[in-house]
């Protein structure tokens, strides 16, 4: 990718979000709509982004303006004050497009820039919401087929069209797909799929108007055919229910406990009509849950985990209540699940992500699109200023100087005060929140600073999202260089999450790593055991903890006393019910005592290991 400073190196967009408000916003003027009298100021920027994007007419000057719009964006988010954001989201959203155009070799980005000059919404919607990891030949190919194919609905739904460009990236005939088990359902063109949401949009449950690009991602990621998602749409459009839906999908037990083929891979044509008529199991119920969501116009994600046992597949789905949106995680989730981390596929990246990263979202639901533009730009300009790639210039001349007190400088006072400007209008804009986390990891926070942005999140997360809190602490953390401190830290976080066996696992996790690299193997043992003494039933996280104090036996010479830690775990640990052997290869049960085989194994003891081989019908070749 080229950047438009010759010292800028962009970071991956990942993770996280920040800031201590956290009630849902009131629901303002209708998405997308300018908000009141337009400053000079503003308006000064606005012109300059106009004038800068009209001056493209081949590569070598896109070149020149993508340089020239970010050094605007930094001048005017070193001088824009509370009331001016939308002169930064301007700013850097054009920045950001054109950018986009210089990275798509071999099109023809000057078209591209003159064809979205006349749709300043659905600039600002896809400027600010493309990444790195999207393809931008091909979000500037659906992009500009969008424009010209159906102007007037990309001007309506500029969020959903910025939504389609992200998710169906892809070439030309190659549908969006996803892995549900051993089927891989295909989705249509992006035409078909906006036009599908745009017809049917006075019938969905939740408009496509109604929406922020960032949910709707969990909208358009469909992998279904048009067809499929209009007979969806007409059979349950009246009363989605996404939890009945879940369970309207009859078990199939065949499979689960014989290991048969399931009746609907066997029908062939994998489809929601055809789940739906033969069954299937979690994965396919949750996929037909999921499925029948987004058909419905709301945002959804096929949510899995794995327990002691098994894993398991659920769904969760934005719930709106008036001016209240959660993301609900309960649908087909059973109780063994309730307290383990669920993780979902980021349809944009391709990344899996906790469902608590995905459940912020619904906290933006129905904030007005400009709090959320103006939180995703920060985050933006805050990476800038990150890796000292934020160069304000003191050679543009705007008339008008902001009205922010004192022009912003680069520290980290400012970087955070930018943030916490925003955050506190739009704190559901994760990204900005791993502005934060970088901070942490180049040493830049003071044990007060991290305190008070550990205490944030909580306020924020609470105990709705607190996979999305522990991602942010774990990282917040493990920037603390100071051992004992971060020791101090951890046992403060596991307090937080005492009640979350695999998040509390985690964070146990972290301290025996801590106390493993600083040589203090007791330190690190007694983390390890603690996962053992509390978790051991609770889900995956007691494997993994054997597995590390293996490890750490290992390199401190005591190799021998494994084994006895395995038998002795092996007591403790709960035996599966009934099921197939590739579910029951998944327990905790099954790998625990094939561990105790390779022990035995190693240690020349074959016959017993034979007769655990035997007990739990592991092959001898594995």
């Amino acid at each position: 990718m080229i950047y438009p400073h010759a010292t800028c190196k962009f970071l991956t967009l990942c993770t996280l979000t920040l800031i201590g408000v956290m009630c849902l916003p009131a629901h303002g003027q209708a998405r997308g709509k300018a908000s009141g009298r337009v400053d000079q100021f503003t308006q000064d920027t606005m012109n300059m982004t106009d004038e800068l994007m009209t001056s493209v007419v081949d590569r070598e000057s896109l070149q020149d303006a993508m340089r020239s719009s970010f050094a605007l964006s930094d001048t005017v988010s070193s001088r824009a004050g509370a009331r001016q954001l939308g002169a930064v989201v301007r700013s850097e959203a054009s920045a950001r497009i054109l950018l986009l155009a210089f990275n798509a070799r071999g099109q023809y980005p000057e078209k591209f820039i003159e064809q979205i000059k006349d749709f300043p919404l659905f600039m600002n919607e896809l400027g600010l919401l493309w990444v790195e990891k999207d393809n931008p030949s091909e979000v500037i190919r659906v992009a500009m087929e969008l424009m010209s194919e159906r102007r007037e609905q990309v001007a309506k739904y500029p969020a959903l069209a910025a939504a389609i460009c992200v998710v169906h990236d892809m070439p030309v005939g190659t549908g969006y797909t996803r892995r549900i088990n051993e089927n891989n359902p295909v989705g249509g063109n992006p035409l078909e799929i906006f036009d599908f949401f745009v017809s049917n949009a006075s019938t969905m449950r939740i408009k496509p108007d109604a929406l922020p690009a960032l949910n709707l991602v969990y909208v358009v990621d469909v992998s279904e055919s048009v067809n499929q998602l209009q007979w969806a749409h007409n059979r349950y459009r009246t009363n989605p229910d996404i939890g009945s839906r879940f369970f309207e999908i009859e078990y199939d037990t065949e499979h689960y406990r014989q290991g048969k083929a399931k009746k609907v891979t066997q029908a062939g044509n994998y489809c929601l009509e055809s789940i739906q008529k033969h069954g299937g199991v979690c994965a396919d119920q949750a996929y037909f849950a999921m499925s029948v969501a987004k058909a419905c116009g709301i945002p959804s994600g096929y949510i899995v985990a794995r327990g002691a046992d098994v894993s398991h597949a659920w769904v969760g789905y934005l719930d709106v209540k008036g001016r209240r949106a959660d993301w609900d995680f309960t649908a087909g989730r059973y109780p063994e699940y309730q307290k383990l981390r669920g993780n979902v596929m980021n349809p944009q990246t391709g990344e899996r992500i906790s469902d608590g990263r995905l459940g912020i979202l619904g906290t933006i639901a129905t904030t007005d699109s400009e709090k959320i533009h103006a939180s995703m730009a920060a985050g933006y300009i805050v990476e800038r200023m990150n890796i000292q790639a934020w160069q304000p210039s003191s050679e543009i001349d705007l008339d008008a100087k902001g009205n922010a007190r004192k022009a912003r400088k680069n520290s980290t006072k400012d970087r955070l005060s930018f943030l916490r400007l925003t955050l506190t209008q739009a704190a559901g804009v994760t990204d900005a929140w791993d502005r934060v986390t970088q901070m942490v990891e180049a040493g830049e926070l003071d044990r007060k600073q991290l305190d008070v942005w550990s205490r944030a999140v909580m306020k924020l997360a609470g105990n709705a999202h607190q996979d999305f809190s522990y991602d942010f602490l774990v990282d917040l953390i493990s920037g603390v260089e100071d051992p004992q401190q971060q020791h101090e830290m951890w046992e403060w976080a596991f307090g937080q999450f005492r009640l979350r066996p695999d998040l509390a696992a985690g964070i146990r996790f972290q301290q025996g790593h801590l106390w493993a690299e600083n040589d203090k193997p007791d330190m690190a043992w007694i983390a390890y055991q603690d996962v053992l003494d509390k978790f051991l039933n609770e889900g995956p996280m007691s494997d993994s903890a054997i597995s590390a104090m293996g490890k750490l036996l290992s390199k401190n010479g005591k190799r021998d006393a494994y084994l006895k830690l395995l038998q002795d775990t092996a007591k403790k640990v709960n035996r599966p019910e009934q099921m197939g052997d590739n579910f029951a290869k998944q327990s905790n049960y099954y790998k625990i005592h094939w561990r105790i085989v390779k022990e035995l194994e190693y240690h020349n003891r074959n016959q017993e290991a034979k007769q655990i081989r035997n007990m739990i019908n592991m092959p001898s070749n594995e």
